[in-house]
């Protein structure tokens, strides 16, 4: 009887020592939380979006480039991004490149970077 109770203690401890691994295993492991970037392109004249507007990410914590496309209501999405500065840019045939640097991004922070384009000057002819 005494074999028996020693067994079924190292057991609840084992089984205990489990759970508390299992509990404490996702604190440590979020050490390093990523971050985003969204939001928003639109004309700057009429206020519609602009669809498939090309964004690009770029920054000191990664080498490279990041790209994406906004989606059909303008937005657009850049996940599991590292802290650190970044650039992004947005470029659309018809319209003057955007460009905004010396963006901060934290550990687990979503940064929301919305804007609006603005259409590039057509050169007019003069008549000789």
């Amino acid at each position: 009887m005494v074999q028996l109770t020693i067994k079924h203690m190292s057991l609840k401890k084992l089984l205990l020592l489990s759970v508390a691994i299992i509990l404490l295993t996702p604190i440590f492991s979020q050490d390093k939380k990523l971050g985003s970037i969204s939001g928003e392109v639109k004309d700057a004249r009429s206020k519609s979006p602009l669809i498939e507007a090309v964004i690009t990410i770029s920054s000191d914590a990664f080498k490279g480039k990041r790209f994406t496309l906004t989606d059909s209501t303008g937005a657009y999405h850049v996940f599991d991004l590292p802290s650190g500065n970044y650039t992004i840019s947005s470029e659309m045939e018809g319209y003057e490149k955007f460009v905004k640097d010396k963006l901060e991004l934290q550990n687990g922070m979503a940064l929301e970077m919305s804007f609006e384009m603005i259409k590039e000057e057509k050169a007019t002819r003069r008549p000789k």
